[in-house]
């Protein structure tokens, strides 16, 4: 998709009256999907090597914990753990978890329902705005409710920040196609904008829903997929001498 189509298509946000009923009854988290996400977050564990003492919690969190989900949201599920319980380094833990968190998705794909389970650790005691809703798994209970909107989204302020993130990622491949650090920088702002948008606004920032058109229209793909172009192009040789 090119930005002249962005910009005669509909975004993707939607806003609903009530939770997703693929995962939720009655404000009430399946039963069946309760029992799977705790099986799927243990298996994380292990593969993370984050010992069950760590383990505070298993939480439910983003689009399908609220209600702004689509059919592109993921499930994200934390798992909140105490770092001075965890058997690596302090200083180098965050790295480690990150790490594994990217090694699992190269070699899992797991879903729910057509949805994707997003895993991630997160330390204990973080905070949260007071409009996301945060699901404890581990106690089948919320932590946090999520609030219905009262204020209605500034869809153009949204569509007109997204387009120029498209033409962003656009005019980079077309005229940078072998700056690698450039397109590195401008992934870590997105993933950066995005942590810190959701920390002081919540799921309905500006900034994170930006991410989400996004994601949604293909443009994080298609500058992961350059990225790697580049990275396997600089390993490559070109040519045989005799």
């Amino acid at each position: 998709m090119n930005l002249q189509e962005f910009t005669q298509q509909k975004l993707t946000f939607k806003y609903h009256e009530n939770l997703n009923s693929k995962f939720w009854t009655n404000n009430k988290l399946d039963s069946k999907v309760k029992m799977r996400l705790i099986q799927i977050a243990r298996e994380w564990a292990k593969f993370s090597s984050i010992p069950e003492p760590a383990i505070r919690d298993i939480i439910f969190v983003g689009g399908n914990a609220n209600y702004n989900y689509t059919e592109f949201s993921d499930i994200d599920l934390h798992l909140v753990v105490n770092k001075n319980k965890l058997p690596n380094c302090p200083d180098l833990i965050d790295d480690f978890l990150k790490d594994k968190k990217q090694l699992w998705a190269l070699t899992h794909s797991i879903q729910i329902y057509g949805h994707d389970v997003e895993l991630y650790a997160e330390e204990e005691g973080l905070s949260r705005p007071a409009n996301q809703g945060v699901y404890s798994v581990k106690f089948d209970k919320w932590l946090v409710l999520p609030k219905k909107m009262t204020e209605g989204i500034d869809e153009t302020l949204l569509k007109s920040k997204t387009r120029a993130m498209i033409d962003t990622i656009d005019f980079l491949i077309k005229n940078r196609s072998d700056d690698l650090d450039e397109f590195k920088k401008l992934k870590e702002k997105l993933r950066d904008m995005r942590s810190s948008a959701i920390r002081k606004g919540g799921e309905f920032s500006i900034e994170n829903l930006v991410f989400k058109e996004l994601r949604n229209n293909g443009y994080l793909e298609k500058l992961s997929s350059y990225i790697k172009k580049i990275e396997d192009a600089s390993l490559s040789l070109e040519g045989y001498v005799y």
